[in-house]
């Protein structure tokens, strides 16, 4: 103990009698280091929630329920009505909606030439009351109107898929407007003329290139009643300590009572999704090595200048029986004291100020509005790692200097 008060009071005295602008800058620095370490992360987590949130809200929901593979595969799932009934009383599951999955082409004469434009698409057959319930593609209306009731002859169109929103006009029907007419020629040869309704863009690819009718004209394009190409069940993921792991109850529990069936949670169902989330975590680990590697650096560079400007002074410590070790504790005392107020400010900027500026002020991206994903662990680790930076490179050069012979210390 009467070492660490040494230490403390000789790296107090260094700090009080040192140059005011020069410890200012440097603790600035270090708190900017602290911040970028934080908010490339976040921003990176950020923009994978964004994305997650979108495929959730506009396209998979919670959980999606495919047809059966095995023994045989099958088409359609048989009497959807009394399956979902039956996965709605689970407790926590909110709704279920089915879809009808339909391959057509779709064809526009947008100057009344008879000059047609071609494209392909998926056409999806939904009810529109029940969907609302599952996702929120009828939030994202940009023109026309949302589907009612029975819809007859009436269709919604993403936005990539009727142009002129943005997408690449070369894959669109080049510029659909409401009230426009669209001919279907559906995969089993069934055509079809119909009205758009409204278009709708929810700013993710997977959903702006579909199309939607009724469930009711999917079913008389068919023919079928009562089954489904898919099963989309939203559940209650907020009362779970992880949403993956509520995710993976209620898939496991749907999986029990139906196990013919294929059933996945949204992550499984779009795997491309998870490996760009495991990219941006790759980018983000390599970011915050790079700048946890500045910090230590600077804070190195600091006590190293500072230790062989007074490379005399220590000589003459050692030279009055001041040991080695407290005078290397000194150097590291300042150089926690260093990093910590540069951790504390940065919490305060962060905190006060850059995450309450994105809270009002998100990212706009064409994959939608994007978040500082400032997650306790991330922070915990980001304060421990910067820590240990500044432990070891305070170390390194107070050890260099301070295990000098005494004589050379002090003649320079």
């Amino acid at each position: 103990m009467q070492a660490l008060r040494v230490a403390i009071f000789l790296a107090y005295k260094s700090i009080i009698k040192g140059n005011k602008s020069t410890v200012f800058l440097i603790i600035f620095i270090l708190s900017l280091s602290f911040i970028n370490l934080i908010f490339i992360s976040s921003i990176l987590k950020g923009i994978v929630e964004a994305v997650d949130r979108q495929v959730i809200n506009n396209l998979t929901s919670n959980i999606v329920i495919d047809p059966q593979e095995e023994p045989a595969i099958k088409d359609f799932i048989l009497h959807a009505a009394e399956t979902r009934r039956e996965i709605e009383n689970i407790p926590g599951v909110i709704s279920t909606a089915s879809h009808y999955k339909l391959s057509a082409t779709l064809e526009y004469d947008k100057d009344k030439n008879n000059k047609f434009k071609v494209v392909s698409g998926e056409i999806v057959g939904i009810n529109p009351e029940e969907e609302k319930l599952v996702t929120g593609v009828h939030k994202s209306m940009v023109a026309g109107r949302y589907l009612e009731g029975l819809g007859v002859e009436e269709i919604i169109l993403g936005g990539d898929l009727a142009g002129g929103y943005g997408g690449e006009d070369l894959i669109s029907l080049g510029g659909v407007k409401v009230g426009d007419k669209v001919l279907l020629t559906f995969s089993n040869g069934v055509v079809r003329n119909y009205k758009v309704k409204g278009v709708f863009l929810a700013r993710l690819g997977f959903v702006d290139r579909l199309a939607f009718i009724t469930r009711q004209e999917a079913e008389s394009i068919l023919p079928i009643y009562n089954n489904a190409s898919q099963i989309l069940v939203k559940i209650d993921a907020s009362n779970g300590p992880n949403t993956a792991e509520v995710e993976q109850y209620y898939r496991d529990k749907i999986q029990s009572l139906f196990p013919n069936l294929k059933v996945r949670r949204w992550a499984e169902f779009l795997g491309a999704i998870a490996n760009i989330s495991k990219s941006f975590d790759v980018i983000s680990s390599v970011v915050s090595a790079i700048g946890l590697a500045v910090a230590a650096i600077t804070i190195f560079i600091l006590i190293y200048v500072n230790a062989v400007n007074k490379r005399r002074q220590i000589g003459i410590l050692k030279a009055i029986g001041i040991k080695q070790n407290i005078i290397i504790g000194s150097y590291i005392i300042q150089a926690l004291f260093y990093t910590l107020s540069g951790i504390i400010i940065g919490l305060i900027l962060i905190f006060y100020l850059i995450e309450p500026y994105f809270f009002t002020h998100p990212l706009k991206l064409p994959i939608g509005d994007t978040y500082l994903a400032l997650h306790a662990a991330g922070v915990i680790l980001s304060i421990l790692s910067l820590l240990m930076a500044g432990l070891i490179a305070g170390f390194i050069p107070a050890w260099q200097v301070a295990r000098e012979d005494i004589l050379k210390a002090i003649w320079g």
